[in-house]
């Protein structure tokens, strides 16, 4: 695995279970993806989303409640849903990553909010207790915008394959 480092620092932060159980499934991912690894991606920062999101990305805490003037909006509109809220609050910084809820297996690629204080607002997800969310807080410009806001910037390959080319510093 090309970012076994990165896989050492997210299990240190591992302090529950639907964290460890994305963790697990984020470093299958990785290692499904680096048996499938082919030579166009040699030379670049990272070859898939897994292994940005594991370098870049950071465990954030869900919110207990939505905080007020946010109301819950449309399940699986995540990335609109997350754009908006950011628009509309400029305390709150739009993230994207992978997210598990209560008793899944599974991660899925989602987009939520982040306030202050490490904690995950998400108007899409309804019931946040036991859920796990690792992500990256994107820059401005790198946002999506109100004509895209249904694609995810590490969803849309014109806008993830830059970051994954030349990293995320490039964009900071």
């Amino acid at each position: 695995m090309q970012n076994s480092g990165a896989a050492a620092r997210l299990d240190a932060g591992v302090v529950s279970l639907a964290q460890r159980v994305l963790t697990d499934w984020l470093d299958m991912q990785i290692a499904l993806m680096d048996q499938c690894a082919h030579r166009g991606t040699e030379g670049w920062a990272h070859r898939s989303v897994y292994e940005l999101v594991a370098a870049h990305g950071q465990w954030f805490v869900p919110s207990a409640d939505l905080p007020a003037g946010i109301r819950p909006m449309p399940e699986k509109e995540c990335f609109a849903n997350a754009a908006a809220v950011d628009r509309d609050h400029p305390q709150l910084v739009y993230t994207e990553g992978f997210a598990v809820a209560a008793g899944s297996p599974v991660g899925v690629a989602h987009a939520w909010c982040t306030d202050g204080e490490g904690r995950a607002v998400d108007p899409t997800w309804s019931d946040l207790k036991g859920s796990a969310y690792l992500g990256i807080m994107l820059p401005p410009d790198t946002r999506p915008q109100r004509h895209r806001a249904w694609a995810g910037v590490l969803e849309s390959p014109e806008t993830l394959f830059p970051l994954l080319r030349n990293g995320l510093d490039s964009v900071r």
